[in-house]
């Protein structure tokens, strides 16, 4: 068994704060930054749909890893079957030491995965939960916490029959009820794995607990909820409104952030949200914009200092025509440009501006 103690205390773990300047550049070198980790053997991105294509290797094997950790889980679940924690701390240790949370946040945002699979909300929602954790300043022992809640967090929905999950149009009351009650099912599920793992089954059961007491199923309010309760449980809602559900459409990642930060203020703990938009922007990642001088391109990354000026490329011009090849540019270095307004990717220029490449649309 994995334990949190044993992986704090690796051999050969660095802590990102005690690196000199010298043992951090070499560091460095050993990874890709949010904006290169899309180009591979200097080849430039044509467009933001070829990201993950063209994604750092590493980041896809640890992404395929921990996807196919969900599925197995998903499926133990469905058949009664335990689950362990060692290998998912493995991997997740894997990835904080390694500094990795960024990147594998981008390259989820990009990911072409079914976002009505239950699999890839579980994706998802941990990179972002990790993004937010990292951004309050969790060490190592606390992400590895984080990670592992979001983790396991939803195993509860797995108990749900998909003619629920994916039915099209209204749920009736009888059903909501169902889908309600998986957090007790989730807690349940978890307890299995003794008491040495008791907090995790308590998050589990607080994910969809709301700081004014509106959530269920115990209402509770403010400090009654675990923080990293309040942090999964944003970032589930998050991910839940920017992506497409059965019963409706997806929510622009712009008014997702607005609607989260002003109309919700209430149920979520000030020090999260604040987080929450430091790390996100009012623009993040994967968020089609319109610029000053006309143009639309799509968020590659954000700059925290900066949040309204993060990274772009371009994918069309002033005049709506798709350009042949996406332009990478970076608003904190070019301070003619700026943002106007975010778009809904239904509101893209027609198709029939889109230029062929090699003879193919």
């Amino acid at each position: 068994m994995v334990r949190y103690s044993d992986i704090i205390k690796k051999k050969g773990k660095i802590e990102r704060k005690d690196i000199s300047h010298r043992d951090r550049s070499k560091k460095d070198d050993l990874r890709l930054s949010e904006s290169e980790i899309f180009k591979m053997n200097g080849e430039k991105v044509l467009t933001a749909k070829s990201l993950t294509d063209r994604a750092n290797l590493e980041i896809i094997k640890q992404y395929d890893k921990l996807k196919n950790k969900a599925i197995d889980i998903g499926e133990r679940v469905k058949n009664d079957q335990g689950i362990s924690p060692s290998s998912i701390l493995s991997d997740l240790h894997d990835i904080i030491s390694k500094d990795l949370i960024n990147d594998l946040y981008v390259y989820t945002m990009f990911c072409s995965d079914d976002p009505e699979d239950l699999t890839f909300h579980t994706m998802s929602v941990t990179f972002g939960s990790l993004k937010i954790g990292k951004g309050m300043g969790y060490d190592t022992e606390m992400l590895l916490k984080l990670g592992l809640a979001t983790f396991l967090e939803n195993v509860g929905m797995y108990k749900i029959p998909d003619t629920i999950l994916k039915k099209r149009g209204k749920l009736e009351k009888e059903e909501i009820a169902i889908i309600k009650a998986h957090p007790e099912a989730g807690a349940e599920i978890l307890g299995r794995m003794g008491e040495r793992y008791g907090w995790l089954a308590e998050v589990a059961l607080q994910i969809h607990e709301r700081s004014d007491g509106s959530g269920y199923p115990r209402g509770l309010r403010g400090k009654e909820i675990s923080e990293l309760a309040s942090i999964i449980g944003l970032m589930d809602t998050y991910m839940a409104m920017i992506r497409k559900r059965p019963h409706r459409d997806r929510v622009v990642q712009t008014d997702a952030i607005k609607s989260i930060v002003k109309t919700n203020k209430d149920l979520f703990p000030s020090s999260i949200l604040k987080t929450l938009l430091d790390q996100l922007s009012l623009f993040p990642v994967n968020t089609y914009v319109r610029l000053n001088n006309k143009s639309i391109g799509v968020v590659l990354s954000t700059e925290k200092n900066q949040p309204l000026r993060p990274t772009v490329e371009l994918l069309y011009d002033g005049q709506g025509n798709r350009l042949e090849r996406g332009e990478v540019i970076r608003l904190a270095d070019n301070p003619l440009l700026y943002l106007v307004e975010s778009i809904d990717e239904k509101n893209l220029p027609p198709s029939s501006n889109f230029p062929t490449v090699n003879g193919a649309e």
